[in-house]
């Protein structure tokens, strides 16, 4: 839930959510399968998190891995500080939490946590642990508004400078463009070597995941999150910018969009993805994107 929404926000969101559990509560009404709410920053998921924890009865847990207290956490375990910045996932030692929160992802997967929730990355230990005793849900935005959105975001808590020609040639601007490739590979920095490999992984891995929605098509998502759990959501829109987009030059966003270029070809995929008829399965897409031999 928002930090920094008005207290009276605060409280009718979560009204919200305990109504919702009430009713999820009586016989019969519970969703049909536990789930992994897979976070991508900038995509709307803060509203989703909060009709999905709307869904889960009150006898069954809801595991939220929190994003600023893991990234303050991490710093304690590795570095003795109490910094929330330090361990910041669009900075040098994000990975440590990452790894922290998958451990807590996996404490959840072990004790039967209904609904997981969190900026988590793919964890091959939950696949080999788990494997089907999870479903795994995510919802995608066009990745060069994302950047622009995430951009933004950074500037006002002080990550970046104002300077857009300075912050696109810098280590968070890539790993802001990066999002679904380091999301889906588990790897916070990617080798630019190993782009390719990676990007055919991260495609195979969201073949895998039960739901796959887009930011511009909510009404889609919440008719196929009803196919797949048997319960339905209600979302309102939340975490919109309070600052217009900044006007960049054409060149700039040339540069914003070939940093994604690696997110764009993902997210065309997951399009084309949702489109196919039958769905794509992950073992068609590791034929399609294994290496031909010539």
């Amino acid at each position: 839930m928002a930090r920094n929404a008005p207290f009276t926000e605060r409280l009718t969101r979560r009204l919200a959510i305990l109504r919702g559990r009430s009713r999820r509560s009586l016989p019969g009404a519970a969703p049909n399968h536990k789930s992994v709410f897979v976070h991508m920053p900038k995509c709307g998921g803060t509203s989703l998190s909060e009709a999905m924890y709307a869904t889960v009865p009150f006898n069954e847990r809801i595991g939220v891995i929190d994003a600023v207290s893991t990234r303050s956490a991490a710093a304690m375990m590795h570095f003795d500080q109490n910094d929330r910045f330090l361990c910041h996932e669009d900075l040098e030692h994000g990975q440590h939490t990452f790894d922290l929160r998958e451990a807590m992802m996996l404490q959840h997967m072990a004790w039967g946590t209904m609904l997981i929730h969190g900026h988590v990355f793919w964890s091959d230990k939950a696949q080999t642990h788990f494997d089907n005793s999870y479903k795994y849900v995510t919802l995608l935005r066009d990745p060069v508004a994302r950047m622009v959105s995430n951009f933004r975001m950074t500037q006002r808590a002080g990550i970046v400078g104002e300077d857009v020609d300075e912050y696109l040639e810098s280590p968070v601007a890539r790993r802001h463009a990066q999002v679904y490739l380091r999301y889906l590979s588990g790897r916070n920095d990617i080798d630019p070597a190993d782009t390719d490999r990676m990007v055919a992984m991260a495609k195979e891995r969201l073949a895998g995941f039960a739901l796959v929605g887009f930011l511009d098509d909510t009404e889609s998502f919440f008719a196929n999150y009803k196919k797949v759990f048997g319960v339905p959501l209600k979302m309102a829109r939340l975490n919109s910018a309070p600052d217009k987009k900044p006007p960049y030059s054409d060149g700039q966003m040339a540069k914003f969009k070939e940093l994604c270029s690696p997110d764009l070809e993902i997210y065309d995929f997951a399009k084309e993805l949702r489109a196919s008829k039958p769905r794509t399965t992950a073992s068609a897409v590791r034929n399609a994107t294994a290496p031909q031999s010539s």
